[in-house]
């Protein structure tokens, strides 16, 4: 764990987490007080899909938009008052694209009011063990008693996965078809780090740029959150950079405490992240300083990264490993990152134990001006390199042996 930040002046919050057995691998900061922003809205499908377990909810129900709904700000589907929308639809408009006007269709229909399920939000959370947490509307929208952690967000997206597994793929979906018109995610975390399948990103002024992060390598699933990024680039990139170091960490067997056992932080105010920018109007309206300094950009594990766009290299990414072990198994390069999963997955299949031996990995090289997604696996000798390519290609793979600087 990195050296503890003072709080009134924390930079971000970071935590990533073994979702099975719950155990932090690493943290900054994860039980300081946060606006949560649109990661509010886990919260919000966490109490909708334990309805629908319950049987007090239909994916085929038929909500109807109130006023109140309709007038909600961006993000938003563009819901109208008296509309229909299924609920499957508002969990998609929600999960996808973060919409605020379906996050408040499905709050009143659970609560009656979005008040009241506000109130059910914090009970709910309480029950789960976020104690630092409390809402106060179900999309996230600025609010000073809306508050949250990165320690309470990592609880509380653990227990999505593990008590609605049926219904996580909702966080997984690339797109949504609506009314005619195909919407991609905005949690671009899907595209770009390999194994990722959720969750959940978030901005306001006070929050800064959020993100919640899961991400399954080798039967291992971890949870990532980082909130306070400066920019939507820098959250991604950080993120991917925790999730990188979880798994190295993983592998090790380097764990640390279980996520519970993280103290809450002082009882302070949140930060407000961007008072020093365009938010500053934003930020002396919640009696925010706007005249704070420039912060150094976030560096969890600095000049690695798997968000990278990467040219073919003669070297290994890996400085760590031995010359000896230097070599690499590159698959087909392909114009869609979930075709390079499939490889992947593929390839593990016919390797079988084999391919635990290196690293797999999918990432993003840049060919003659057009971008691919390219899996492979790094840090192999070259006896376990050949092995690797002989069962592939008799399987069918394009296989091509990289050696490293032997």
């Amino acid at each position: 764990m990195l050296g503890q930040i003072p709080s009134a002046s924390a930079r971000y919050a970071a935590i990533v987490m073994d979702a099975d057995s719950g155990r932090v691998i690493h943290e900054v900061e994860a039980g300081h007080r946060w606006y949560p922003a649109s990661l509010t809205k886990v919260m919000t499908i966490y109490m909708t899909f334990a309805a629908l377990e319950a049987g007090r909810l239909q994916l085929n129900d038929v909500l109807t938009v109130s006023a109140h709904a309709a007038r909600q700000p961006n993000s938003k589907l563009g819901l109208r008052q008296g509309q229909s929308i299924s609920v499957e639809h508002a969990i998609m408009a929600v999960t996808t694209r973060s919409a605020n006007d379906a996050a408040v269709v499905l709050a009143e229909r659970l609560g009656g009011s979005e008040n009241n399920f506000a109130t059910m939000m914090t009970e709910q959370a309480h029950s789960l063990g976020m104690h630092s947490s409390s809402f106060h509307n179900a999309s996230g929208l600025p609010d000073e008693g809306q508050i949250s952690s990165a320690r309470d967000l990592a609880l509380l997206s653990a227990a999505l996965i593990r008590d609605f597994p049926q219904y996580y793929r909702y966080f997984s979906a690339t797109e949504f078809a609506y009314k005619g018109r195909v919407l991609p995610n905005t949690n671009k975390i899907l595209k770009i780090y390999p194994d990722a399948d959720g969750l959940k990103t978030g901005f306001t002024c006070g929050s800064g740029y959020n993100l919640i992060a899961s991400a399954k390598r080798d039967g291992r699933r971890l949870i990532g959150v980082l909130l306070g990024a400066r920019s939507s680039a820098e959250r991604f990139q950080q993120m991917g950079n925790l999730l990188d170091l979880g798994f190295e960490k993983s592998r090790a067997g380097v764990f640390g405490l279980p996520v519970e056992q993280i103290s809450d932080a002082s009882l302070e105010p949140p930060p407000f992240q961007l008072s020093s920018n365009r938010c500053a109007g934003s930020a002396e309206q919640m009696g925010a300083d706007s005249d704070a300094g420039r912060p150094e950009p976030i560096r969890i594990k600095p000049g690695k990264s798997s968000l990278l766009v990467q040219k073919p290299s003669t070297k290994v990414r890996s400085s760590n490993l031995a010359a000896s072990s230097n070599w690499a198994v590159m698959l087909n390069d392909r114009s869609r990152k979930v075709d390079a999963d499939i490889d992947l997955n593929r390839a593990r299949r016919v390797l079988g134990v084999a391919a635990k031996s290196g690293e797999a990995q999918v990432i993003r090289v840049k060919i003659k001006g057009r971008h691919f997604w390219r899996s492979e696996w790094i840090g192999l000798d070259q006896a376990d390199a050949r092995s690797f390519c002989n069962k592939l290609r008799v399987k069918g793979f394009s296989c091509s042996l990289l050696p490293g600087n032997v």
